[in-house]
Protein backbone atom coordinates (compact mmCIF):
# COMPACT_ATOMS: atom_id res chain seq x y z
CA UNK A 1 0.00 0.00 0.00
CA UNK A 2 3.03 2.29 0.72
CA UNK A 3 4.83 1.83 -2.57
CA UNK A 4 1.21 2.59 -4.69
CA UNK A 5 0.70 5.65 -2.58
CA UNK A 6 4.09 7.17 -3.95
CA UNK A 7 2.25 7.57 -7.01
CA UNK A 8 2.53 10.83 -8.04
CA UNK A 9 -1.09 12.49 -7.67
CA UNK A 10 -1.73 13.67 -10.95
CA UNK A 11 -5.22 14.39 -12.25
CA UNK A 12 -6.66 14.91 -8.83
CA UNK A 13 -7.99 18.27 -8.24
CA UNK A 14 -9.92 19.79 -5.50
CA UNK A 15 -13.69 20.63 -7.17
CA UNK A 16 -16.86 22.21 -5.47
CA UNK A 17 -18.90 19.72 -3.59
CA UNK A 18 -21.97 18.92 -5.08
CA UNK A 19 -23.52 18.07 -1.90
CA UNK A 20 -22.97 17.64 1.71
CA UNK A 21 -21.88 13.96 2.95
CA UNK A 22 -24.56 12.44 5.32
CA UNK A 23 -23.65 9.52 7.27
CA UNK A 24 -26.92 7.24 8.06
CA UNK A 25 -28.28 7.88 11.41
CA UNK A 26 -28.87 4.33 13.41
CA UNK A 27 -32.41 4.44 12.80
CA UNK A 28 -31.90 4.40 8.89
CA UNK A 29 -30.60 1.42 9.18
CA UNK A 30 -32.70 -0.99 11.35
CA UNK A 31 -36.00 -2.21 9.39
CA UNK A 32 -38.83 -4.38 10.18
CA UNK A 33 -38.98 -7.70 8.22
CA UNK A 34 -42.23 -7.71 6.26
CA UNK A 35 -44.26 -9.72 4.17
CA UNK A 36 -46.95 -9.39 0.87
CA UNK A 37 -47.24 -13.08 0.28
CA UNK A 38 -45.81 -15.13 2.98
CA UNK A 39 -45.97 -18.63 1.42
CA UNK A 40 -44.04 -20.93 4.31
CA UNK A 41 -41.42 -20.86 7.01
CA UNK A 42 -38.59 -22.74 8.49
CA UNK A 43 -36.71 -22.02 11.85
CA UNK A 44 -33.33 -23.13 13.21
CA UNK A 45 -33.43 -22.01 16.80
CA UNK A 46 -33.16 -17.86 16.37
CA UNK A 47 -32.30 -18.11 12.38
CA UNK A 48 -35.30 -18.04 10.16
CA UNK A 49 -36.27 -18.52 6.40
CA UNK A 50 -39.22 -17.39 4.75
CA UNK A 51 -40.34 -17.91 1.03
CA UNK A 52 -42.26 -15.14 -0.74
CA UNK A 53 -42.96 -15.68 -4.53
CA UNK A 54 -39.21 -16.52 -6.31
CA UNK A 55 -37.53 -15.43 -3.31
CA UNK A 56 -35.82 -16.98 -0.10
CA UNK A 57 -34.97 -14.58 2.87
CA UNK A 58 -32.93 -16.17 5.58
CA UNK A 59 -32.53 -13.89 8.92
CA UNK A 60 -29.51 -14.34 11.06
CA UNK A 61 -28.54 -12.61 13.90
CA UNK A 62 -29.75 -8.87 12.56
CA UNK A 63 -28.91 -9.74 9.37
CA UNK A 64 -30.81 -10.48 6.25
CA UNK A 65 -29.53 -12.46 3.20
CA UNK A 66 -32.34 -12.83 0.00
CA UNK A 67 -31.88 -15.75 -2.56
CA UNK A 68 -33.66 -15.34 -5.81
CA UNK A 69 -34.93 -18.11 -7.97
CA UNK A 70 -36.32 -18.19 -11.63
CA UNK A 71 -39.34 -20.21 -10.56
CA UNK A 72 -41.89 -19.96 -7.31
CA UNK A 73 -40.66 -20.90 -4.20
CA UNK A 74 -43.76 -23.42 -2.85
CA UNK A 75 -42.23 -24.88 0.51
CA UNK A 76 -39.07 -24.54 3.51
CA UNK A 77 -38.20 -26.89 5.93
CA UNK A 78 -34.91 -27.26 8.19
CA UNK A 79 -32.87 -30.39 8.69
CA UNK A 80 -30.98 -29.75 11.59
CA UNK A 81 -28.82 -26.47 10.87
CA UNK A 82 -29.58 -27.10 6.59
CA UNK A 83 -32.22 -25.45 5.02
CA UNK A 84 -34.00 -26.78 2.03
CA UNK A 85 -36.59 -25.43 -0.20
CA UNK A 86 -38.86 -26.54 -3.25
CA UNK A 87 -40.31 -25.26 -6.52
CA UNK A 88 -43.27 -25.26 -8.44
CA UNK A 89 -40.72 -27.69 -10.90
CA UNK A 90 -40.00 -30.37 -8.68
CA UNK A 91 -36.95 -29.32 -7.52
CA UNK A 92 -35.36 -29.35 -3.98
CA UNK A 93 -32.30 -27.10 -3.38
CA UNK A 94 -30.30 -26.48 -0.19
CA UNK A 95 -29.22 -22.85 1.37
CA UNK A 96 -27.09 -21.32 0.50
CA UNK A 97 -28.27 -21.07 -3.29
CA UNK A 98 -26.80 -19.96 -6.28
CA UNK A 99 -27.74 -20.16 -10.28
CA UNK A 100 -25.56 -22.92 -10.83
CA UNK A 101 -26.64 -25.46 -7.81
CA UNK A 102 -27.65 -28.98 -8.49
CA UNK A 103 -30.65 -30.35 -7.08
CA UNK A 104 -30.48 -31.68 -3.78
CA UNK A 105 -32.00 -35.11 -2.59
CA UNK A 106 -34.48 -34.29 0.13
CA UNK A 107 -38.09 -35.06 1.06
CA UNK A 108 -39.64 -31.91 2.80
CA UNK A 109 -41.70 -32.52 5.47
CA UNK A 110 -45.44 -33.13 4.99
CA UNK A 111 -47.82 -30.99 5.44
CA UNK A 112 -49.90 -31.50 8.38
CA UNK A 113 -53.30 -30.08 10.22
CA UNK A 114 -52.13 -30.89 14.33
CA UNK A 115 -48.92 -30.80 16.09
CA UNK A 116 -48.29 -32.13 19.48
CA UNK A 117 -45.85 -30.90 22.09
CA UNK A 118 -45.90 -31.77 25.76
CA UNK A 119 -49.65 -31.49 27.06
CA UNK A 120 -50.74 -29.31 24.45
CA UNK A 121 -52.28 -30.16 21.05
CA UNK A 122 -52.53 -27.65 18.13
CA UNK A 123 -55.80 -28.24 15.56
CA UNK A 124 -55.86 -26.37 12.31
CA UNK A 125 -58.62 -26.43 10.34
CA UNK A 126 -59.26 -25.85 7.15
CA UNK A 127 -61.67 -22.60 7.36
CA UNK A 128 -58.05 -20.98 9.38
CA UNK A 129 -59.45 -21.84 12.77
CA UNK A 130 -56.09 -22.69 15.29
CA UNK A 131 -57.60 -24.02 18.24
CA UNK A 132 -55.03 -25.30 21.65
CA UNK A 133 -56.61 -28.04 23.48
CA UNK A 134 -54.45 -28.47 27.19
CA UNK A 135 -56.27 -32.05 27.62
CA UNK A 136 -54.34 -32.19 31.66
CA UNK A 137 -57.32 -29.15 32.37
CA UNK A 138 -59.87 -30.10 29.52
CA UNK A 139 -59.21 -26.16 28.61
CA UNK A 140 -59.34 -25.45 24.69
CA UNK A 141 -58.30 -22.12 23.60
CA UNK A 142 -58.82 -21.03 19.81
CA UNK A 143 -56.55 -18.73 18.56
CA UNK A 144 -57.64 -14.45 17.26
CA UNK A 145 -57.17 -14.68 13.30
CA UNK A 146 -56.88 -16.98 10.16
CA UNK A 147 -53.65 -19.22 9.88
CA UNK A 148 -52.38 -21.53 7.69
CA UNK A 149 -49.17 -23.70 7.57
CA UNK A 150 -48.98 -25.31 11.00
CA UNK A 151 -45.50 -26.70 12.29
CA UNK A 152 -43.09 -27.42 15.04
CA UNK A 153 -39.48 -26.76 15.35
CA UNK A 154 -38.37 -27.84 18.88
CA UNK A 155 -40.69 -27.52 21.02
CA UNK A 156 -42.29 -24.52 19.62
CA UNK A 157 -45.22 -24.36 17.76
CA UNK A 158 -45.57 -21.80 14.28
CA UNK A 159 -48.07 -20.80 12.23
CA UNK A 160 -48.54 -18.06 9.58
CA UNK A 161 -51.61 -15.57 10.29
CA UNK A 162 -51.95 -12.58 7.72
CA UNK A 163 -48.33 -12.46 6.61
CA UNK A 164 -46.65 -12.69 9.59
CA UNK A 165 -45.24 -15.57 11.85
CA UNK A 166 -46.77 -16.48 14.98
CA UNK A 167 -44.64 -18.60 17.81
CA UNK A 168 -47.02 -20.95 20.32
CA UNK A 169 -45.65 -21.36 23.88
CA UNK A 170 -48.30 -23.50 25.61
CA UNK A 171 -52.24 -21.65 25.47
CA UNK A 172 -49.78 -18.57 24.44
CA UNK A 173 -49.09 -17.25 21.75
CA UNK A 174 -47.17 -13.76 19.78
CA UNK A 175 -46.19 -12.25 17.08
CA UNK A 176 -42.38 -12.70 15.90
CA UNK A 177 -41.34 -9.28 15.02
CA UNK A 178 -37.64 -9.55 13.30
CA UNK A 179 -35.58 -6.30 12.76
CA UNK A 180 -32.76 -6.27 10.12
CA UNK A 181 -29.69 -4.31 9.16
CA UNK A 182 -30.31 -2.62 5.65
CA UNK A 183 -27.10 -0.87 4.79
CA UNK A 184 -28.18 -0.17 1.36
CA UNK A 185 -28.33 4.09 2.31
CA UNK A 186 -23.94 3.69 2.45
CA UNK A 187 -23.89 3.29 -0.87
CA UNK A 188 -24.58 6.79 -1.95
CA UNK A 189 -22.85 8.74 0.52
CA UNK A 190 -22.22 11.70 -0.97
CA UNK A 191 -18.61 12.90 -1.04
CA UNK A 192 -19.12 16.96 -0.87
CA UNK A 193 -16.13 18.94 0.55
CA UNK A 194 -14.04 15.97 1.68
CA UNK A 195 -11.01 16.20 -0.56
CA UNK A 196 -10.36 19.35 0.94
CA UNK A 197 -11.12 18.31 4.28
CA UNK A 198 -8.23 15.34 4.16
CA UNK A 199 -5.26 18.20 2.92
CA UNK A 200 -6.27 20.48 6.21
CA UNK A 201 -5.01 18.16 8.92
CA UNK A 202 -4.47 18.30 12.82
CA UNK A 203 -3.10 15.13 14.31
CA UNK A 204 -5.89 13.67 16.25
CA UNK A 205 -7.11 10.19 17.53
CA UNK A 206 -10.66 9.64 18.72
CA UNK A 207 -12.48 6.23 20.32
CA UNK A 208 -15.29 4.95 18.48
CA UNK A 209 -17.87 3.97 20.72
CA UNK A 210 -18.80 0.45 20.88
CA UNK A 211 -22.23 -0.35 18.87
CA UNK A 212 -21.38 2.11 16.32
CA UNK A 213 -21.94 1.80 12.62
CA UNK A 214 -18.74 2.36 10.48
CA UNK A 215 -18.59 2.19 6.91
CA UNK A 216 -15.20 0.80 4.36
CA UNK A 217 -14.31 3.58 1.98
CA UNK A 218 -11.85 3.84 -0.51
CA UNK A 219 -10.08 7.02 -0.14
CA UNK A 220 -8.22 6.64 -3.46
CA UNK A 221 -11.61 7.69 -5.62
CA UNK A 222 -12.33 10.81 -4.79
CA UNK A 223 -13.33 12.27 -8.17
CA UNK A 224 -16.71 11.11 -7.90
CA UNK A 225 -19.86 12.64 -6.34
CA UNK A 226 -20.08 9.21 -4.10
CA UNK A 227 -17.64 7.25 -1.61
CA UNK A 228 -16.79 3.96 -3.38
CA UNK A 229 -18.51 2.02 -0.34
CA UNK A 230 -17.52 -1.34 1.14
CA UNK A 231 -18.69 -3.44 4.02
CA UNK A 232 -20.75 -1.85 6.88
CA UNK A 233 -19.71 -3.34 10.07
CA UNK A 234 -20.64 -2.23 13.95
CA UNK A 235 -18.05 -2.14 16.33
CA UNK A 236 -18.10 -4.72 19.12
CA UNK A 237 -16.31 -2.81 21.40
CA UNK A 238 -14.49 0.89 21.76
CA UNK A 239 -12.07 0.85 19.56
CA UNK A 240 -9.26 3.43 19.02
CA UNK A 241 -8.86 5.16 15.72
CA UNK A 242 -7.00 7.59 13.33
CA UNK A 243 -8.95 10.79 12.90
CA UNK A 244 -8.63 12.12 9.51
CA UNK A 245 -11.28 14.62 8.99
CA UNK A 246 -14.47 15.27 9.89
CA UNK A 247 -16.52 16.35 7.08
CA UNK A 248 -20.56 17.37 5.93
CA UNK A 249 -23.24 17.28 8.63
CA UNK A 250 -22.64 14.87 10.99
CA UNK A 251 -19.45 12.53 9.47
CA UNK A 252 -15.91 11.52 10.37
CA UNK A 253 -13.11 9.98 8.53
CA UNK A 254 -11.21 7.39 10.27
CA UNK A 255 -8.51 4.94 9.90
CA UNK A 256 -7.39 1.64 11.69
CA UNK A 257 -4.72 0.36 10.12
CA UNK A 258 -4.78 0.37 6.75
CA UNK A 259 -8.56 0.67 6.29
CA UNK A 260 -10.83 3.97 6.56
CA UNK A 261 -13.72 4.09 7.90
CA UNK A 262 -16.80 6.72 7.62
CA UNK A 263 -19.26 6.76 11.04
CA UNK A 264 -21.03 9.23 12.42
CA UNK A 265 -19.16 12.43 14.25
CA UNK A 266 -21.76 11.60 17.10
CA UNK A 267 -20.01 8.04 17.97
CA UNK A 268 -16.60 9.41 18.09
CA UNK A 269 -14.53 11.11 20.96
CA UNK A 270 -11.58 12.40 20.80
CA UNK A 271 -8.51 11.46 22.87
CA UNK A 272 -5.66 11.77 23.97
CA UNK A 273 -2.98 8.68 22.96
CA UNK A 274 0.63 7.71 23.85
CA UNK A 275 2.65 7.07 20.87
CA UNK A 276 5.44 9.77 19.90
CA UNK A 277 9.23 9.32 20.47
CA UNK A 278 11.95 11.39 19.43
CA UNK A 279 13.45 11.10 16.19
CA UNK A 280 17.20 9.44 15.16
CA UNK A 281 17.75 12.68 13.40
CA UNK A 282 16.87 16.25 13.20
CA UNK A 283 16.69 16.95 9.46
CA UNK A 284 16.42 14.11 6.46
CA UNK A 285 16.10 13.95 2.88
CA UNK A 286 12.81 12.52 1.35
CA UNK A 287 13.76 9.39 -0.68
CA UNK A 288 10.07 8.95 -1.73
CA UNK A 289 7.58 10.68 -3.78
CA UNK A 290 4.76 12.33 -1.19
CA UNK A 291 4.73 14.12 2.08
CA UNK A 292 1.56 13.43 3.34
CA UNK A 293 -1.41 15.88 5.51
CA UNK A 294 -2.00 13.15 7.72
CA UNK A 295 0.25 9.53 8.88
CA UNK A 296 -2.07 7.73 6.60
CA UNK A 297 -0.68 6.95 3.18
CA UNK A 298 -3.35 6.97 1.08
CA UNK A 299 -3.75 9.60 -2.53
CA UNK A 300 -6.73 11.56 -0.86
CA UNK A 301 -4.38 12.24 1.88
CA UNK A 302 -1.07 13.60 -0.09
CA UNK A 303 -0.19 16.67 0.21
CA UNK A 304 2.95 17.85 -1.35
CA UNK A 305 3.32 15.03 -4.62
CA UNK A 306 6.78 15.64 -6.22
CA UNK A 307 9.05 15.77 -2.80
CA UNK A 308 12.08 13.50 -3.61
CA UNK A 309 15.05 15.10 -2.81
CA UNK A 310 13.12 17.70 -0.51
CA UNK A 311 15.39 19.01 2.88
CA UNK A 312 12.83 18.64 5.83
CA UNK A 313 13.00 19.04 9.73
CA UNK A 314 11.84 16.20 11.16
CA UNK A 315 9.74 16.87 14.40
CA UNK A 316 8.61 13.28 16.11
CA UNK A 317 8.16 9.95 15.37
CA UNK A 318 4.94 8.14 15.87
CA UNK A 319 4.26 4.52 16.25
CA UNK A 320 0.53 2.97 17.15
CA UNK A 321 0.48 -0.97 16.84
CA UNK A 322 -3.07 -1.77 15.02
CA UNK A 323 -3.93 2.28 14.65
CA UNK A 324 -1.55 3.11 12.26
CA UNK A 325 -0.15 1.17 9.23
CA UNK A 326 2.99 1.63 10.24
CA UNK A 327 5.89 4.04 11.90
CA UNK A 328 5.69 7.83 10.65
CA UNK A 329 8.01 11.07 10.74
CA UNK A 330 6.62 14.65 11.48
CA UNK A 331 8.20 16.89 9.08
CA UNK A 332 8.33 20.60 8.35
CA UNK A 333 8.92 21.67 5.07
CA UNK A 334 8.78 25.06 3.03
CA UNK A 335 7.03 25.50 -0.45
CA UNK A 336 6.92 29.23 -1.81
CA UNK A 337 8.29 30.52 1.40
CA UNK A 338 5.82 28.86 3.51
CA UNK A 339 6.54 26.00 6.28
CA UNK A 340 3.98 23.18 6.64
CA UNK A 341 3.52 20.34 8.25
CA UNK A 342 3.07 16.30 7.11
CA UNK A 343 4.02 12.87 7.68
CA UNK A 344 6.32 10.38 5.88
CA UNK A 345 5.94 6.59 6.30
CA UNK A 346 9.03 5.53 7.64
CA UNK A 347 11.68 4.06 4.82
CA UNK A 348 10.58 6.91 2.69
CA UNK A 349 12.99 9.59 4.26
CA UNK A 350 16.68 9.20 4.96
CA UNK A 351 18.88 11.71 7.15
CA UNK A 352 20.50 14.49 6.29
CA UNK A 353 22.88 16.23 8.39
CA UNK A 354 23.11 20.08 8.48
CA UNK A 355 26.32 21.79 10.05
CA UNK A 356 26.05 25.91 11.31
CA UNK A 357 28.17 27.91 12.72
CA UNK A 358 31.25 26.39 12.10
CA UNK A 359 34.26 27.91 10.46
CA UNK A 360 35.17 27.74 6.60
CA UNK A 361 37.82 24.71 6.09
CA UNK A 362 40.89 27.23 4.73
CA UNK A 363 43.70 25.28 2.73
CA UNK A 364 46.85 27.68 2.21
CA UNK A 365 48.43 28.50 -1.06
CA UNK A 366 51.57 26.67 -1.23
CA UNK A 367 52.91 29.59 -3.56
CA UNK A 368 51.34 32.53 -1.59
CA UNK A 369 54.03 35.37 -0.81
CA UNK A 370 53.74 38.53 0.86
CA UNK A 371 56.31 40.11 -1.30
CA UNK A 372 56.24 43.00 -3.81
CA UNK A 373 56.31 41.71 -6.86
CA UNK A 374 56.25 45.62 -8.62
CA UNK A 375 59.87 46.30 -9.68
CA UNK A 376 60.02 42.36 -11.42
CA UNK A 377 57.03 43.41 -13.46
CA UNK A 378 58.84 46.57 -14.42
CA UNK A 379 62.20 45.17 -15.31
CA UNK A 380 60.53 42.16 -17.08
CA UNK A 381 58.69 45.10 -19.00
CA UNK A 382 61.42 47.30 -19.33
CA UNK A 383 63.96 44.14 -21.15
CA UNK A 384 60.84 43.30 -23.27
CA UNK A 385 61.00 46.92 -24.84
CA UNK A 386 64.71 46.70 -25.27
CA UNK A 387 64.71 43.82 -27.30
CA UNK A 388 61.40 45.08 -29.35
CA UNK A 389 63.83 48.23 -29.94
CA UNK A 390 67.02 46.16 -30.77
CA UNK A 391 64.85 44.19 -33.42
CA UNK A 392 63.49 47.14 -34.92
CA UNK A 393 66.41 48.42 -35.58
CA UNK A 394 68.23 45.41 -37.09
CA UNK A 395 65.13 44.87 -39.49
CA UNK A 396 66.19 48.84 -40.15
CA UNK A 397 69.78 48.03 -40.83
CA UNK A 398 69.34 45.28 -42.95
CA UNK A 399 66.80 46.61 -45.60
CA UNK A 400 68.28 49.80 -46.21
CA UNK A 401 71.18 48.47 -49.21
CA UNK A 402 67.93 47.50 -51.31
CA UNK A 403 66.33 50.66 -50.80
CA UNK A 404 69.71 52.41 -52.05
CA UNK A 405 69.95 50.72 -54.94
CA UNK A 406 66.13 50.74 -56.09
CA UNK A 407 66.64 54.43 -55.89
CA UNK A 408 69.89 54.45 -58.49
CA UNK A 409 67.78 52.45 -60.53
CA UNK A 410 65.25 54.76 -60.54
CA UNK A 411 67.23 57.74 -61.32
CA UNK A 412 69.38 55.60 -64.00
CA UNK A 413 65.95 54.81 -65.90
CA UNK A 414 64.54 58.87 -66.01
CA UNK A 415 67.94 59.52 -67.68
CA UNK A 416 67.33 57.45 -70.37
CA UNK A 417 63.78 58.12 -71.07
CA UNK A 418 64.89 62.12 -71.58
Amino acid sequence: MLLAALIPVGGLTARAATSDTIYPEDADFIKSLNFTSLDDFAVNGEVYAFAENNKVSVFDSGALTVYETDKTVIALDCDGEKFYFATDGGEVYSLPYSEEQEPAEYELTEKTDTVIIGNFTYRLSKDGTLKIADFDSDKVVTAQGSYKNLKSFGDTAYAICENELYSFKGDKYEKISLEYADYAATQRIAIGNTYDRLKSYTLKFVKIAAGAYMTEIDLTSLDGDFFTAGATTSSATETTALLLCYTGKNAAIVAIGDTSYILLKSKTAETAVTCETAPEFENATITGNTIYASPYVIIGTAAQPDAAGMIVKVNKKLQYENVLGSAFYEVEYTVNETTKTGYVAEGFLTAFIIEDNKEPNVVPDPDYSEKDDVKTVLLIFAVVVLVLAAVGYLAYVGTSGKRNKSRKKDKTQTNEES
